[in-house]
């Protein structure tokens, strides 16, 4: 399955297969969108849809399995391998790691923030993180950001 993320989006033009468009913009906020785009077949939809709207409240994937109604973890398992061809821990790590890389590369929050706002513990938790998703720690990875961070907005 094909996979991508857009981060900093500024404005989404959607064309949908029965000919309406519609646009998505995050201009009048003055913050920025992130655009996961996804190949799917029709009939996996609902799957998928349950799955985007349910991961970032969910900190397991047992929760996550009963967030999108499923009493089996192994089914959940099942359908989620067959629509994102990998499991549901490997892609919500993958997911989280994303959205770590943007925080770190595109903001000048703390640690602490950061960590707060993604779930962790505490700080310690988001630096093992980083280290192990990507070989390198946090303090690192935001040194070698390319782009200028955006202000801290309070």
């Amino acid at each position: 399955m094909k996979e991508i993320i857009y981060i900093d989006v500024k404005e989404c033009i959607l064309c949908f297969a029965y000919g309406k468009q519609k646009i998505v913009s995050a201009q009048e906020s003055g913050d920025f969108l992130i655009v996961y785009v996804m190949e799917y077949k029709p009939d996996e939809l609902n799957f998928v849809e349950l799955v985007l709207k349910n991961y970032r409240n969910s900190k397991t994937v047992d929760d996550l399995s009963v967030r999108c109604g499923y009493r089996s973890t192994k089914t959940f398992t099942r359908h989620f391998q067959k629509n994102f061809d990998m499991s549901p821990k490997q892609w919500m790590m993958e997911m989280k790691k994303n959205e770590v890389l943007h925080y770190l590369k595109n903001t000048n929050y703390s640690l602490t923030k950061i960590a707060a706002l993604l779930g962790f513990a505490n700080v310690s938790h988001l630096w093992n993180f980083c280290i192990k998703m990507t070989g390198m720690p946090p303090n690192k990875i935001r040194e070698d950001k390319v782009d200028q961070p955006a202000e801290e907005k309070t």
